[in-house]
């Protein structure tokens, strides 16, 4: 009898490995934080051969952890907050103005999705010191700014299925601009709202550079860099505050994941 693989298990088995491997880093780093440097240099890829924490103590005392953590999540909050109001009311009135303007205003946040940070961040830095922006209310601003582009895209593009009759109703109800907004549309907007809210909170915890440029200070991922120096780099305590950085994001994210498929089609009906 001739033995015949069958290709969906074939499939599965290869989606299994490429699983593995995208996985690998993160296992890396959570194994090299409870290993001590040396056992990390001479068996990097071995079983911790015992749970080693004073990673985990030595991190959570340099980064001042609890400090530095409430600092980013301040930053991410107001960032990710601003985003989402200015950049709704801007595309909510982009959509519903059919005028030339409105199409070149829309066009330019669109264009500014293609612009790579990197050409910008020297005078945006510039910019930044001219105007005393350079600290954490500066940063938010800045994130506004920064993240306004790709959101007013997709704020864009989901209006568009939001029947217009709804608000035509309410405005011969004598309703304002502002409770048509707030109290009808924005709540239509949940989905999209949500995927963009996600999207923003995890670029903005996870940054490095922009705050680099600004603050210099302050943030789980400048606070980092304590550990990786020029002639001594500490890859344990450093794993382990990687670890810390990222496992209050990953525990939003999981929790959050089932609304970005979710927004981002509903988004995509029309556009």
């Amino acid at each position: 009898m001739k033995f015949r693989v069958k290709p969906v298990h074939f499939l599965e088995a290869f989606m299994i490995i490429l699983a593995f491997l995208y996985l690998f880093p993160i296992l890396f780093v959570f194994l090299s934080a409870l290993k001590p440097d040396a056992e990390i240099m001479l068996h990097p890829l071995a079983l911790p051969s015992k749970l080693y924490l004073d990673n985990f103590v030595k991190a959570w005392t340099v980064m001042k952890f609890p400090k530095t953590v409430l600092t980013t999540f301040l930053i991410t909050l107001f960032g990710v907050a601003g985003i989402l109001l200015t950049s709704s009311m801007a595309a909510w009135m982009l959509a519903r103005t059919n005028t030339k303007y409105s199409w070149v205003l829309y066009s330019l946040f669109a264009f500014a999705l293609v612009i790579p940070f990197q050409i910008i961040m020297v005078p945006l830095s510039v910019l930044a010191s001219d105007m005393n922006l350079t600290n954490p209310q500066g940063l938010v601003l800045l994130y506004w700014g920064l993240g306004a582009p790709m959101a007013v895209f997709m704020y864009h593009g989901f209006v568009k299925s939001v029947p217009k009759e709804l608000e035509e109703s309410a405005a011969i109800d004598g309703a304002g601009t502002g409770y048509i907004f707030f109290k009808i549309v924005l709540p239509l907007l949940k989905p999209i709202t949500v995927t963009i809210a996600i999207l923003d909170a995890l670029w903005i915890w996870n940054d490095y550079l922009l705050p680099l440029l600004i603050i210099k200070q302050g943030t789980l991922q400048l606070a980092q860099m304590a550990f990786n120096g020029q002639f001594l780099k500490e890859y344990g305590p450093l794993t382990a505050s990687l670890v810390l950085s990222a496992l209050p994001i990953m525990v939003f994210y999981l929790f959050e994941q089932k609304y970005i498929i979710k927004g981002i089609a509903a988004g995509a009906v029309k556009g």
